[in-house]
Parts: C-alpha cells; structure tokens; sequence
C-alpha cells in the first residue's frame, strides 16, 4: 500500500465528549490546507468498519486520535479505528499519527499515559507518537506538524517540484471530495451571510496562516500557483502570507485556465496603467495613533462607487487621505498586465502610507480575485485593513440601503503570529 501525501487525514473520537474538539480541529486543518475524513461531514452512513475501510480505499494520509475520557467506553474508537490506523502508522512511515489530549492529570498537566491506557494499548506503545494538548494552542501545534510533515513527505515522494500548488476556497462548504492534489487545499468555514467571509473561519486561518510561507520554504520549490477563488480580503490576505521578499515567483490561474503573474516590486508602469480618479485629504488632521489612509481600487469594468462614497461619509473624517484608483481603460484587464497592475496598485497603497507616517492603509477592494493575491503579496511591511463589499439589507431600524464596505481584517505581513494580525467583528 502506498500513501500519497495529498490524501485527507481521518479523525477519530467519541462523539459523546469529543465532537466540539473535533469540529475545531478540522476546520483548523482545513484552513491551513489539509483536506480532512471526518465521520459528520465526509463518511456514508452504514457500518463503521465498513465506513472506515472505505475512506483508506479511497485514500488517507494520516490520522489523528482525539483521546477524551470517554473514550475508555467506546468500542468502536477501541478495537476498530485505533488499531487500523495504528497499524498503518506503525507499517508506513509516511502516514501521519497524530494524538490530540484531553485528558489530564491534574489541573493544566497533561496525562501522557491516558491515550495507551483508554485505547487498551500495553504501557509507551504509543509513546514515539506526537501528543498535543486539546486545547486550542495545542490543537494548532498539532496541524502545524501535520503541514510540515505533509510537505515533508510530498518532497519524499516526488523530489523536489519547482511550483508549490495552493487550491484556495472559501465560500463553498468544504467536503473531502473537492481537494485538488495541490500540497495545500485551504478551505474556511461558509458563511450563512449572502457577501461576508465566516467570521470564525478566518480566525482558524489567522491562527495557522503562519505555516503557509514555512511549508513554500522546506518544499524548496522556485513558484507559487494559486487556484481557486475566495473572497477578496482573504486573497489579499493569502497574497500577503507569501510576499514577494520570500517567493519570487508567484502565478494565480483563474476560472478560465488564464494565467496571471506578478514581479516582486512595487512600482509605476510608464505609461501608467491605474489612474487616480479621486482623492483627498485632512491634512490637519489630528490623531493620538497611528494616521489612516484609504484606497478603492476599482479595477472592474463597470464603475460603482456608491459603497465608497458610503465610507467616505462615514469614515472619512478619521482619514488623513484617500485614493481611488481605477484602470485608465474601460476595457477588461488582460492577464498579461496582471503584473504591471498590481506592482502600480501595490506602490499607490506604499506611498500614499509613507507620505502620511506610515499610516494604516484601509483598503477597499473591488477588483478580479488574482489582482487581490498580486497586490497582497508586493503590501510586505504595510498594515494594512482589508474591506469587503456588502450589499445585503441593513439592519431593522436602518433606512440606508446603499452597498457598504466592511472591514474584515488587520493584515501586517511582518508579524511573528501570521500576516492576519487581527479578524474584525463583521456585524
């Protein structure tokens, strides 16, 4: 039996105590691209055994042990899913075994012995297996292990790849059966709202957004390919995790197969490309923090600028100074001047914060999904807050039914925890 890296991981717990730890865990590792068997979501009804046996037919590459204490009672976790895929990690080294703990010694100490002792195992039999606490630092350790071992293990299998695939979605709801072969599938949590990303599925990707530019770097691979299609905060988000100063090569391919690439600089075409449509300024402006500058980049076809002069009502007297930035052509963009558009946008966003000290730029996004990526990834040093489009009803009580922007997420690609400093309340 062979093990391909790319295949989902199984979870296996008791649904009694273990169900809300495995939820978190699989939407942790869905989001830092680990396509997931979970028996909810993904297994057929019918026999367990029977349910297991074809999710390793249809192919696994790991699997992790929730261990609760209820555990001890289940007969099923026993002596049918726990010695299958313990036996495949024992007899394959490349399948992944990870435990997620929950159970305790005393308060805060972790019970190193409970996975061997509720699963019937004699005594360190499975002593040489990562252990995590189930809490949500340790279940976030445990899929940045998985990450690196996944990516460890493709390398293994197929030497050193030039391009390192990334399949990223984020409004369908995540089964196992749409994963891509990339070496990482990011999926997030839908949303029930009709425009605005799940507020807690980008804070799993917040918390594990940090092993993205690790896994590019032990792939040793010389290109990134984005595919797919999210939100465009969470594309510019993406785009920032893995900024031109890491990967100097970065292609989005979209819908339609037609290839879009960025350089690594920030910088004007000549002749220009964008032109700025409108702008302004509060040059008195005083603040106790750190000044705030706006940019709509308004790259599609046909104009809209309702939303943005919304936020200009609203907003705009907290703003030192504002941009908006449209394509000096009615046309669509061309792919081939992918590059060139976003390297201009890129360097609009730069210098309107550096010539206003180094304020936050707020930017508005209303622009083709792969000019989202291109401008996250040349935004490395900025802070920057990132604005969804919304046009659903407001609120009871509400009588404005203009579209509005709201803000998503504080995105800072420098930072030690991962480029999504902070994911904003959306309501």
């Amino acid at each position: 039996m062979s093990i391909n890296p790319t295949d989902p991981v199984f979870i296996s717990y008791r649904q009694s105590d273990g169900t809300d730890i495995t939820a978190e865990l699989a939407w942790l590792l869905r989001a830092a691209g680990i396509p997931v068997w979970r028996d909810r979501d993904d297994l057929p009804p019918g026999d367990t055994e029977q349910r297991l046996n074809e999710a390793m037919n249809a192919g696994l590459s790991g699997a992790i042990l929730v261990i609760t204490p209820e555990v001890a009672k289940s007969e099923v976790v026993q002596h049918v899913e726990s010695p299958r895929l313990i036996e495949l990690h024992s007899d394959h080294p490349q399948f992944v075994l990870g435990i997620a703990n929950a159970v305790e010694r005393e308060p805060g100490k972790l019970d190193y012995d409970a996975p061997d002792r509720v699963l019937l195992k004699r005594p360190g039999t499975l002593n040489s297996v990562d252990q995590s606490p189930a809490n949500r630092a340790g279940l976030i350790n445990l899929v940045g292990k998985l990450v690196f071992h996944r990516i460890a293990a493709q390398r293994e299998l197929n030497g050193t790849d030039d391009t390192f695939n990334i399949s990223i979605q984020t409004r369908n709801t995540p089964q196992v059966y749409d994963r891509t072969g990339s070496e990482l599938d990011i999926r997030i949590r839908p949303n029930t709202h009709e425009r605005l990303p799940s507020v807690p599925g980008l804070v799993d990707l917040a918390d594990v957004i940090r092993f993205i530019p690790g896994a590019v770097t032990r792939s040793s691979a010389k290109r990134v390919q984005v595919r797919g299609g999210a939100h465009l905060t969470v594309a510019f988000a993406l785009g920032a995790a893995i900024p031109s100063s890491r990967v100097g090569n970065l292609e989005v391919v979209d819908q339609r197969g037609d290839s879009w690439t960025s350089g690594t600089e920030a910088d004007l075409s000549d002749p220009a490309l964008l032109e700025v449509t409108g702008s302004g300024s509060n040059p008195q402006l005083s603040s106790t923090g750190r000044s705030k500058v706006a940019i709509y980049l308004d790259l599609l076809q046909r104009r809209s600028d309702a939303a943005y002069e919304r936020y200009l009502d609203e907003q705009g007297d907290t703003l030192t100074a504002w941009r908006h930035l449209r394509l000096g052509t009615d046309d669509l963009i061309n792919p081939d001047d992918a590059g060139a558009v976003a390297a201009e946008a890129a360097h609009h966003i730069r210098e309107l914060s550096e010539t206003n000290n180094n304020a936050e730029a707020h930017l508005l996004l209303r622009c083709p999904f792969p000019i989202a990526v291109l401008v996250g990834r040349l935004c490395n040093t900025l802070r920057v807050t990132t604005y969804e489009w919304d046009d659903t009803d407001p609120a009871k009580g509400d009588a404005d039914y203009r579209a509005r922007y709201v803000a998503t997420m504080k995105i800072r690609p420098s930072a030690a925890t991962g480029a999504i400093e902070q994911v904003l309340p959306t309501h």
